[in-house]
Parts: structure tokens; sequence; C-alpha cells
């Protein structure tokens, strides 16, 4: 059991480093480093205002790596929502126009550089930034009838539950419980595509996705924040259990919205509660 779970670990956590990788602004962090040697030997020879100027620079360039970073990856979890409510800050933009300050002000006060070649420096760095990175994600919600404000909170949340449960099921390792986690993550975008198409039907939905859908988000997230610094066949056994319980709700809840009928979870969020308690899950 331990050898094949191995290579399933690994490949998780090499999937997960090739993405920070890739969002990481590698280049730009790569780029600042001449101004920070620069900035040091001004330091030594006790030029200080050179020094400033210099650092100056190195910060600028530093920053800009960092807003990209950050806008790489708030474009790349953007992208894994459907329904969203706002557009993220466009940081990526906002590196991309630093870095061209930075790079006409390094060209200018540090390099020496006339006014032009500075600034052809500067429109270079920044031109050549949107080409190489791109710019932060664009586009609206994937909402159709979907009018009311407070539904459309009420879907974009239950994605962002549903996108949790699939970043939590990335830290599990066992292949029969990732199998009930697609399950779920499948049922439940199945749920919330039904009432995208017919939203008068959110209102009935509207305990489902707030109770037993961020129910079932929280016992994911506890278990695979825990099951790996507690080795307990048990606890395993039992979270299966839980999540058949899961799937089999989900699936007569999807389908009683199919057929038009009247969402009745008073029971099976007391049965998911009790579930949690005497499982020592919850």
């Amino acid at each position: 059991m331990t050898n094949n779970k191995r290579p399933v670990k690994y490949r998780e956590r090499a999937k997960k480093t090739i993405i920070e990788f890739q969002s990481t602004a590698w280049l730009l962090y790569l780029y600042s480093v001449p101004f920070l040697f620069v900035s040091l030997w001004q330091l030594i020879t006790g030029h200080l205002w050179l020094f400033l100027m210099s650092f100056g620079v190195f910060f600028g360039v530093l920053l800009s790596a960092v807003w990209m970073s950050k806008g790489r990856k708030n474009k790349y979890h953007f992208q894994q929502r459907k329904y969203t409510l706002k557009q993220p800050f466009p940081l990526m933009f906002l590196a991309s126009l630093s870095l061209g300050v930075a790079s006409f002000a390094g060209s200018l006060l540090v390099a020496g550089l006339g006014l032009m070649s500075a600034l052809g420096h500067g429109v270079a760095a920044t031109i050549g930034s949107w080409l190489w990175y791109g710019l932060d994600a664009v586009g609206g919600s994937a909402f159709k009838e979907v009018k009311d404000k407070d539904s459309q909170t009420i879907l974009a949340v239950s994605e962002q539950s549903i996108v949790n449960i699939e970043q939590a099921e990335k830290n599990i390792d066992n292949l029969a419980l990732k199998g009930y986690l697609h399950d779920i993550v499948r049922l439940a975008r199945n749920v919330i595509e039904t009432l995208v198409d017919k939203p008068e039907k959110i209102p009935q939905a509207r305990r489902f996705l707030h109770s037993y859908l961020h129910a079932t988000e929280s016992v994911i997230e506890r278990y695979a924040k825990t099951h790996k610094q507690i080795e307990n066949d048990t606890l395993d056994t039992n979270f299966k259990a839980v999540l058949q319980n899961i799937v089999n709700v989900f699936s007569e809840q999807q389908q009683k919205l199919i057929e038009n009928e009247v969402f009745d979870l008073d029971v099976d969020i007391e049965v998911l509660n009790t579930l949690l308690e005497k499982q020592g899950i919850s």
C-alpha cells in the first residue's frame, strides 16, 4: 500500500512544484541581480547617492518581479473558475509598467545613457514583459440568465467551495478516496450548471449550497490537512463512508433538481452531521 502511494504523492508534489515554478517571474528576479551588485559596489566605494539610485532601481525591478509572480498566480486561479463576480486586480499590467519605469531609471541614472536611449530601454522592457508573461485574465462571468446579485454571489461562493475541494484533493493520496472526490466535484458542478440555466431554482437550492456543500468542503479540507499526521486506517474507512454518503446525496439532489422536485435536505444534513460526529471527522 505504501509503495503504491509514493508514485501518486510524487506526481502530485511535482505537479504543484511545476505550477509554482511557472507562476514565478524568475527572469525578473534574475534581471534585478546586476542592480543589486552595482548598489553594493557603490556602497562599498562610498558613493552614497549612486548607491541610493542603484538600490532604488533594484528595488523597483524586484517589486515588479513580486507583483508579476502574484499576478500570474491570480490569473491561474481566476482561470480555474467559471463564475466570478469581479476581475482580479491587474497586477501583471502594473508589474510591466513598474519594470519599464525601473529600466528607464536604471539606464538613465545608473548606466548613464542618454534620455532617448533610456526611454527606449524602458519601453522595450515593458513591451517585452507583456510579450513574455502576458497580461491579466479578462472576461466576465459565465452567468447567463442569472441577473440577481444575491444569486450570483451564491453561485460564485459555491464554485469557490468546489475549487477548494479540488485543491484539498491534491493532498490526498488514496486513489479510492480520490475517485469519490472526483464524483463529488462533478456532481456539484452539474448542480451549479443546472442552476445557472434555471435560476428560478436557486432559492430552493440555497440550503443545499450553503449548508451541505459548505459542510462537505469543510470536512474534506480537515481530512486533507490531518490524515498525513495520523496513521489511522479507521479514519480512512470512516472518511470513505462519509464520501459515499455525500456522493449519494449529491446525486439524489441533482436528480430532484432536474425533475423539478423540491430539495429536501433536512434529513440529509442531519445524517451528514451525525456521521461526522460519530466517526471523529468533524
